[in-house]
């Protein structure tokens, strides 16, 4: 199956796994270009000479809490997805609009600030709010639901120099309407793990390297599998800057690898959040 689809790890920020303290409110904007040209199946090439560029911009809200005395936060996120296709895909017929919305819970049942090392849980839920069509090849929802846990580690490992890695299972619903013929999509669980060094300059700027890697997601339609394993090395580069106005976050990344699905060349990220009480 020449799917238009991709699954990937749950990304976490730099810091991310820090416990935030309780009563502190989080508005959050994202805008994110994802640029994928030569489609893969089975590791080989299969498509080459043309594109698909995928724009976000994403919303979120977040509030951190305590949970019986346990950093806790919680956020709801949801985008507005533009999609467009050049060269050899220029006939995928495209669907932009919303896209499907996520909730997120995080619990911290360790969280030693002074010798700064932290362990969180996270679970997510994504609903499919997104425009679906189904005689469209590339859409902005996924018309199923999906949903997650994560297991995260943070801690100092030098002078200025942060280590967290984290790992994640990603289960899908059933897409019972899926391409024009309307067969019924299932896709087995998605495993990935990233691991990201963050290093600090001073108390306002700082950078950060990480590895996703993820396994898995072979999908089938009408109980027919499409032997479509995903298999992804990528990286991403972080710049955060803490200003009065706000945290300021810019990123690059791209994969190294993939083995089904078109590969993501580049991907341009900038993060604005505004904390307030």
């Amino acid at each position: 199956m020449l799917s238009p689809c991709w699954a990937e790890a749950i990304d976490l920020q730099p810091d991310d796994i820090i416990a935030p303290p309780p009563g502190i409110q989080q508005i959050q904007i994202n805008y994110q270009r994802s640029e994928r040209s030569d489609y893969y199946q089975h590791g080989n090439k299969a498509l080459t000479g043309g594109e698909v560029v995928n724009t976000q911009t994403q919303l979120k809200y977040g509030r951190s809490f305590e949970l019986n005395a346990l950093p806790a936060y919680f956020y709801v996120q949801t985008p507005l997805t533009e999609i467009s296709t050049t060269g050899s895909v220029a006939s995928y017929s495209t669907n932009s609009g919303a896209g499907d919305t996520t909730f997120a819970f995080a619990l911290w049942p360790y969280a030693n600030r002074e010798s700064e090392k932290y362990m969180g849980f996270a679970g997510y839920l994504t609903v499919p709010t997104g425009t679906y069509d189904s005689e469209k090849k590339l859409n902005a929802g996924d018309n199923r639901y999906k949903w997650a846990l994560q297991a995260g580690y943070e801690q100092s490992i030098a002078k200025n120099v942060n280590w967290m890695s984290a790992v994640d299972t990603l289960w899908f619903g059933e897409n019972d309407d899926q391409a024009i013929n309307h067969k019924k999509l299932k896709q087995k669980a998605l495993y990935s793990a990233q691991t990201a060094l963050i290093y600090k300059f001073n108390s306002t700027y700082s950078a950060s390297a990480g590895y996703f890697y993820s396994v898995g997601g072979v999908t089938s339609l009408n109980g027919e599998s499409q032997g479509d394993l995903t298999q992804s090395h990528r990286y991403q580069i972080s710049g955060i800057a803490n200003l009065p106005i706000g945290r300021l976050i810019l990123q690059y990344g791209q994969e190294l690898s993939t083995r089904n699905g078109f590969i993501e060349d580049a991907r341009w990220i900038v993060r604005y959040s505004k904390f307030f009480k």
